[in-house]
């Protein structure tokens, strides 16, 4: 009973280690001359894995669609202004406190914003 115990305490530790996928941290690559980011950022491989949560709510019931295949499509240019964050609807919704993502996040929507919302 004890060993059980004991195996069953270790494989917990183990899961809970590995719990926290989405996680992950930003960094932006950056110009060491003026600190500013230097990476493109796209919806694909940067915006879309933020998102990936709200299609539980967004999933063709609740405007924007945001299921896998529909998002961008959904996104722009009804909720994204391309090139101007401070007016793009999903970047105010977002700010306003919408989902309460992190600080790091919502830089990166403004990025992708800002940057032209490529896909």
């Amino acid at each position: 009973m004890k060993k059980l115990f004991q195996t069953l305490v270790i494989i917990g530790i183990c899961l809970s280690l590995d719990s926290c996928y989405y996680d992950s941290i930003y960094e932006p690559i950056t110009d060491d001359n003026d600190g500013s980011a230097i990476e493109e950022v796209t919806y694909n491989n940067d915006i879309a894995p933020i998102f990936g949560f709200c299609s539980n709510c967004h999933d063709g019931g609740q405007n924007p669609d945001l299921r896998e295949g529909n998002a961008y499509s959904s996104l722009v240019p009804t909720y994204v202004t391309a090139f101007d964050a401070e007016v793009s609807p999903l970047y105010l919704k977002l700010i306003d406190g919408h989902q309460n993502l992190p600080a790091i996040r919502l830089e990166l929507v403004k990025t992708w914003i800002d940057q032209g919302a490529k896909e």
